[in-house]
């Protein structure tokens, strides 16, 4: 699993629709300077996809077309923004106890996309004023005064201190609210066209109400552009009541595969509570996959490999087993060892870009012509799927600078030049690119197109 910091150029947050967010400014703030931590992992965004594919499907989605975005990040949150761009954060993901659950919180996002929401919203957010935006932004009292007040939304509060929302931001906010509850209405539906339990969202409300109420005196604006959470529970409630599949239960493969989705991101992200709740005489398999990571991540790697080689041994056949190991070894400089274990994973994955692009690193670590080129073949494969992957790039330009390519040397800093936003260096490395390659090949054509992309940004003054 990779942790990788991005700087966001956008604020998200003016073109996202959240869900289960108790803190979905805290985005904002990262785009004006701080980093925000993407999680690259293609075993957790093989499972999130496994269990959202039918949702997609039903809701008119391509599934090839939907990305998922994992942000390190311990609050209850999940939104949409960027197209179909579904950005889950990992306090979440651990949080949810059922897949019906974690489903449930992403039935509502599929409804925002298949609803075009976000396209609604810009044009809603056009209607308001500066001031009004930025009142959102820092949960100015006239917004945050109504939902934890129990009052309507933008009324003025007597007594409270708040005053009255003015009438754009008023309607901003009703308007946010139809569709939030028209994303619920969509992720009900959804649920009932693929057999599933509207249970799981009913629950996981419940644990948002908690959270809310130990918000109090601590407003989020968040909560007033929604449906307020009891109305929300009521409505999924009525809903399981109603639906023929309201008591189906996950399917254990289901069931294993969110198992191990969180005793993963729990070794990752706090491994010192993992190895309190994956005890060494629990020998599930995900307790055992989540010590090992602890383990590894708290510097006991002989333990941790010990502990992952006997999964190995039951389970031969596991990539991302494969790929741990692969991992841990190469952080801890055996390189030639950690090229054994990632190539047995890409084998066993060959369509996961992101083991290739780890893999790769492996192989350029190892200083030889041989393992240079196969780094440079496991690149071009992946950036069929990882194409906006800066250290894809950045690898790339490594091993074609050592294979005395030029051509794709420069086409590669290119690319890493416009990830970067880097337009001066962007403009010449293409240039140089377009000189070095040979006339009417994908790569040089590739470099013209990025040269008339730049050509074509109005530059700042």
């Amino acid at each position: 699993m990779q942790i990788v910091p991005t700087v966001l150029r956008r604020i998200i947050t003016l073109i996202s629709l959240a869900l289960f967010a108790l803190a979905p400014f805290r985005a904002a703030s990262a785009q004006q300077g701080q980093r925000l931590n993407l999680v690259r992992d293609a075993e957790i965004e093989d499972t999130i996809r496994t269990f959202l594919t039918p949702i997609w499907r039903v809701a008119g989605l391509d599934p090839e077309a939907v990305q998922i975005m994992i942000v390190q990040d311990n609050s209850l949150n999940a939104f949409v923004a960027g197209g179909q761009r579904i950005f889950i954060n990992t306090g979440l993901l651990m949080r949810t106890e059922t897949p019906n659950q974690l489903i449930g919180v992403l039935a509502h996002e599929t409804g925002h996309i298949a609803g075009g929401h976000l396209a609604r919203q810009q044009e809603e957010l056009r209607k308001l004023s500066t001031m009004q935006i930025l009142e959102m932004l820092l949960g100015g009292a006239a917004i945050a005064g109504g939902a934890m007040g129990g009052g309507g939304i933008g009324r003025s509060q007597t007594g409270t201190g708040s005053t009255p929302v003015a009438g754009s931001l008023y309607s901003y906010l009703q308007y946010s609210q139809a569709q939030e509850a028209s994303a619920d209405q969509a992720a009900i539906t959804y649920l009932e066209r693929t057999h599933q339990s509207p249970k799981g969202t009913e629950q996981f409300l419940r644990v948002l109400e908690q959270q809310e109420r130990m918000m109090i005196g601590r407003r989020d604006p968040y909560l007033t552009d929604h449906p307020l959470t009891p109305d929300r529970i009521a409505t999924f409630h009525e809903a399981a009541a109603r639906s023929p599949y309201a008591n189906v239960g996950d399917s254990p493969r289901f069931i294993e595969l969110h198992q191990r989705m969180v005793a993963k991101l729990l070794g990752f992200t706090a491994p010192s509570i993992a190895l309190q709740r994956y005890r060494e005489g629990d020998r599930s398999v995900a307790a055992r996959y989540g010590r090992a990571i602890a383990l590894y991540r708290t510097g006991a790697l002989g333990s941790a490999l010990l502990t992952l080689d006997g999964l190995l041994k039951e389970y031969p056949n596991d990539p991302y087993f494969h790929e741990l190991r692969g991992q841990m070894l190469f952080e801890n400089g055996h390189v030639a060892e950690a090229v054994t274990s990632y190539r047995r994973a890409v084998q066993l994955l060959p369509g996961a870009g992101i083991v290739k692009v780890d893999f790769a690193r492996a192989l350029l670590e190892t200083n030889s012509t041989a393992n240079d080129q196969e780094a440079v073949r496991n690149l071009e494969i992946a950036r069929q799927t990882e194409a906006d992957s800066f250290e894809l790039w950045r690898l790339m330009s490594v091993g074609y600078a050592r294979l005395n390519n030029p051509g794709m040397t420069s086409l590669a800093r290119a690319e890493m030049a416009v990830l970067r936003g880097d337009r001066p260096e962007a403009q010449a490395m293409a240039a140089s690119a377009i000189r070095q390659l040979q006339a009417g090949t994908p790569a040089w054509q590739r470099a013209q197109d990025i040269k008339a992309y730049i050509d074509s940004r109005p530059r700042k003054n």
